[in-house]
């Protein structure tokens, strides 16, 4: 276990760089200010420095950043300091040449955050020392903001609890994972054999698909809600709340094709927990 925790800021809109540009560093004041979160103050600890850029998606291929923009994300991650992440989606053929092309011009200590099994592989094969990271998607856990009770965590408990699991995960040479915290959640969570686990808050991921509510409001009506139509990045700009879980509360939204909820205090009290108990690699602070 690591004596420090690493901290990470994750974005993806491209107008933040600009915000980010203004900034000397990014320790824990600045942290806070720039994703404006009052309650990520009860998790960040005192004399916190962020180590880690994240930028771009991990939900959708049409948002995997430019040329522009990732050079910009990397030039502002030396400046600061920081070891740059490129956080990569479920990939279709086009999108794995654009990764292995942008993967070849990385710094030696970025990462790359997989969440596809043909990115890791194209990784392993053609980028053997690249250091990889399993994002949240190969994360197999229930985290349905409308569960009833803890009872229901049991009827799909994490694959990383599973041997197999941790050798595929050692054939990629993959030894950090990504988490979520889901309702009802426990530190005992984050504590996973032979793996360093990192820890995203305050928002957790539901669910993707292919469909874009929002870029499909302006086709016409035979081409709404259907995948392949071209994408103008209407996401970015919008951000849809949606009805709180009834269940339990949680606030969610939607973005583009991916579902989210807010932590709630509940939630914070387990991240704050897991770190304590030394669970936690590293924090990534995001916005939604």
């Amino acid at each position: 276990m690591k004596e420090r925790m690493d901290i990470a800021l994750a974005i993806s809109h491209p107008r933040r760089l600009a915000s980010l540009k203004s900034l000397a560093s990014l320790d824990r004041a600045n942290l806070l200010a720039f994703l404006d979160d009052p309650q990520l103050a009860d998790v960040v600890p005192q004399g916190a420095v962020a180590t880690h850029l994240y930028f771009g998606s991990e939900y959708c291929e049409h948002l995997f950043p430019n040329d522009g923009d990732l050079a910009t994300a990397m030039a502002e991650a030396e400046r600061l300091g920081l070891v740059f992440v490129l956080p990569t989606p479920i990939a279709n053929d086009a999108l794995l040449a654009r990764i292995s092309s942008v993967a070849a011009r990385l710094p030696p200590s970025a990462e790359v955050l997989v969440n596809d099994w043909g990115v890791a592989q194209l990784m392993k094969t053609q980028f053997p020392g690249r250091r990889l990271v399993a994002g949240r998607q190969l994360a197999k856990m229930i985290k349905d903001p409308r569960m009833p009770a803890p009872a229901w965590r049991k009827v799909y408990p994490s694959n990383y609890g599973a041997a197999p699991y941790a050798r595929l995960l050692s054939g990629f040479g993959i030894s950090q994972i990504e988490l979520d915290v889901p309702p009802f959640a426990t530190a005992e969570i984050f504590d996973v054999s032979g793996l360093a686990v990192a820890v995203w808050a305050p928002y957790a991921y539901i669910a993707k698909g292919r469909i874009c509510k929002i870029g499909s409001l302006g086709q016409k009506t035979e081409d709404k809600f259907a995948p392949g139509r071209p994408c103008h990045r209407e996401c970015l700009g919008i951000l849809e709340q949606e009805p709180d879980a009834v269940v339990s509360g949680l606030r969610t939204y939607s973005r583009g094709t991916t579902m989210f909820y807010q932590h709630d205090a509940a939630l914070f009290g387990v991240v704050r927990e897991a770190i304590a108990h030394g669970h936690v690699a590293r924090l990534v602070l995001s916005e939604v």
